[in-house]
């Protein structure tokens, strides 16, 4: 199964968390930056991969299958339901969670992430200092 395991690392967790104290709101807007980013690297074919995104303490187990469902579906429709969907995963998330996955729950999860190319979950890892930075500004200046 294809994940992305975002915790704050131990070389960075005081950081973070002196950083949280300081900046209110910035675990909630790196994640959505990192949720934007995993939804803007997916690709949509059925739908279904961009729709089994998940953010939680553990990771998802594989339920969703495309056999059966129309091809070459319009990105925005799912990807704003995607989006939308991993918003309310980290409103729903515990308020002191700093540890949490980011998963798939396609059956085809691992091929749309190592056999075909796409890498939405390794793209997107590539790209968490620069949405850690972006969160931390944004979160600094909501609280000015």
């Amino acid at each position: 199964m294809t994940l992305l395991n975002v915790q704050v690392n131990r070389g960075l967790d005081g950081k973070f968390r002196k950083l949280e104290q300081m900046v209110e709101g910035f675990r909630d807007l790196y994640l959505q930056g990192m949720a934007d980013q995993l939804v803007l690297n997916s690709p949509v074919d059925t739908g279904t991969y961009i729709s089994s995104h998940n953010i939680g303490t553990s990771q998802v187990p594989a339920t969703e299958s495309s056999e059966g469902k129309p091809r070459q579906q319009p990105y925005g429709p799912f990807a704003q339901a995607a989006r939308n969907g991993l918003f309310l995963d980290i409103r729903m998330l515990p308020e002191n969670t700093n540890s949490v996955v980011f998963s798939n729950g396609a059956f085809h999860s691992d091929e749309v992430e190592y056999e075909h190319g796409y890498a939405p979950y390794r793209k997107t890892a590539r790209e968490h200092s620069r949405i850690a930075a972006q969160a931390e500004a944004q979160a600094k200046a909501r609280n000015r």
